[in-house]
């Protein structure tokens, strides 16, 4: 949405409003601020997943991370609900953090409003909690030292 009123900066410049932004826009955004901190303290971002697949190639279980400045976020895990319990969680887990470790993190992070439970019996910490996100639940933000 546009609306010239809300104009800012620059003479002949619009402010626009975009209810479902297209990722060229995500990127675009995250290249300049990436630069942005890169000014302050060298900025590298290096993202992986693990996965677990059936024989069929069907995912069963996944991580999905993001390495910088020393650590890892833990950005999503998934494991099918015929596998919970398990021990396929703790597999990812492991992994993951074997490779943060390998590639120089020292810390990891994440937060969760699901599972912290199982993030605490990893060694995960908690180090802060968002209150009512969402509605009738708490976010809790959780970390652990790697090396």
């Amino acid at each position: 949405m546009t609306n010239p009123s809300d104009a800012a900066g620059p003479p002949g410049a619009v402010l626009t409003l975009d209810p479902d932004p297209p990722g060229e826009f995500r990127a675009e955004l995250a290249r300049h601020i990436h630069a942005f901190h890169g000014q302050t303290v060298p900025y590298a971002v290096r993202r992986f997943g693990v996965a677990l697949r059936d024989a069929d190639g069907r995912l069963l279980a996944g991580f999905s991370g993001v390495m910088s400045w020393g650590w890892l976020f833990v950005e999503a895990v998934w494991v099918d609900t015929s596998l919970r319990g398990q021990g396929a969680g703790r597999r990812l887990m492991a992994r993951a953090e074997a490779h943060a470790r390998a590639e120089g993190c020292h810390s990891a992070w994440l937060d969760t409003f699901q599972a912290e439970a199982f993030y605490l019996a990893l060694g995960y910490e908690r180090f802060g909690l968002l209150e009512d996100y969402p509605a009738g639940q708490s976010r809790a933000f959780l970390r652990k030292r790697l090396a």
